[in-house]
């Protein structure tokens, strides 16, 4: 392979500005005027750029409320990126699967059809994170995204058009799979539901229950371990660590933003792939955690049990969720939470044992099929991280479709 200034023979370096068509934001029409409002229209703002595919929005418009307002129409194939907001909101990137109008605090980018893939461009800009908000914080008072640091500041190694779109091809047939699973996944969560409440949901408190059967309660049926403080195992200079697993992690999983703790901890508290996770405290959510040896931080309950199933305490907890979130939100704190005197009054059914075979077997081959398909996610998804920057660099190059390492 020939290299010319350190890019691959045939490529050449632009900025953006040069090769797309173009670059704009948008705007936010009168969130007072009801009528501007839950019409026929996407809307888009910049918080719902951590999806890395918008297929659907949080909020609709009205077409009066187009006209009276300065937001703008981003296309589908067009990326966005998020030129401001909360945490680490600035610089996040998206691809859209949908036409949508934007908000002021996006930014949307459409490339020159005869000289680049859109959807290269977006696997290219969603490796520059960092590179974005640190041209943000460089040349802006108040740290923001502009179109012009867009168009003039980001630099491309850009590829000739045919090989753009055999890097896209390849790297969407990941994320096509990875899409699919996720859906499969859902499908079998709704089915296990579904079953659970047809079995468990029909029953209220003082109904009479099937012979054999009885009341108990969350806290009977599961142990509830929580977390510890892990600023109090720092990370430790040439030694192992763990990512500590915080709430938001079981929202996003491991990140670059994830902390560490050293390994000097209790076993008990080393948590993996398998383990189901309950937040308590601030954004109450209940997952199994499916990203591998991490250290439980406080505000985190690991739920288990030597007696009952998996799926059983699982869906019990899944099934007080919204009493829960309830309580917490009723909190007249900065940070709602519940406490073990909730999972004591929180009331389970448990059934006879020979139900327990039967439901046994409807419901553990679903876990298991979920938890295989997570398996799958997460191997595609570090493959994929792992070739994007090699994909861009030119390191590894497409030919014919077919992958060839330089």
């Amino acid at each position: 392979m020939g290299v010319e200034n350190n890019i691959p023979e045939g490529w050449r370096k632009v900025v953006l500005g040069e090769v797309a068509e173009k670059i704009f934001s948008g705007g936010t029409p009168n969130t007072r005027k009801s009528e501007y409002w839950n019409g026929n229209y996407n809307w888009l703002s910049s918080g719902e750029t951590s999806s890395r595919y918008i297929n659907d929005t949080t909020k609709s418009i009205s077409k009066i409320g187009i006209d009276n307002s300065s937001t703008r129409l981003a296309l589908k194939n067009d990326i966005v990126i998020a030129t401001a907001g909360q945490g680490k909101t600035r610089g996040q990137s998206s691809f859209l699967k949908i036409d949508a109008y934007i908000n002021q605090s996006v930014i949307a980018v459409r490339g020159l059809k005869n000289m680049i893939s859109n959807k290269w461009l977006f696997y290219n800009i969603s490796l520059r994170y960092n590179e974005l908000r640190f041209i943000s914080e460089s040349n802006s008072i108040r740290g923001s995204l502009t179109t012009k640091m867009i168009g003039d500041l980001i630099k491309l190694n850009l590829p000739p058009l045919t090989e753009q779109k055999a890097i896209a091809k390849v790297l969407t047939a990941f994320d096509d799979k990875i899409e699919l699973l996720q859906a499969q996944n859902k499908t079998l969560e709704t089915m296990a539901q579904t079953i659970f409440n047809e079995w468990f949901g029909k029953y209220q408190i003082g109904d009479e229950l099937p012979e054999g059967w009885r009341v108990g309660s969350l806290s009977e049926i599961a142990d509830f371990l929580n977390g510890l403080a892990l600023q109090k195992y720092p990370p430790k200079k040439g030694y192992e660590t763990l990512p500590v697993i915080k709430i938001r992690e079981l929202k996003q999983g491991i990140t670059s933003n994830t902390d560490r703790a050293n390994t000097e901890l209790d076993e008990k508290y080393i948590i993996d792939s398998g383990d189901v996770l309950f937040s308590w405290s601030g954004s109450l959510e209940v997952v199994i955690w499916q990203y591998g040896k991490g250290a439980l931080n406080q505000h985190l309950f690991k739920v288990s049990s030597e007696i009952y199933p998996k799926w059983f305490y699982y869906h019990w907890v899944l099934h007080h969720l919204k009493e829960f979130k309830g309580i917490a939100s009723s909190k007249a704190t900065t940070m709602g939470h519940i406490n073990r005197k909730h999972l004591d009054l929180a009331e389970v059914i448990i059934p006879d044992k020979e139900t327990f075979k039967k439901l046994n077997f409807l419901f553990s081959p679903i876990l298991e099929k979920i938890e295989n398909n997570q398996n799958q996610l997460q191997s595609l998804t570090k493959t994929r991280d792992t070739l994007l920057p090699k994909l861009m660099s030119g390191q590894v190059r497409v030919n014919h479709q077919k992958l060839q390492i330089s």
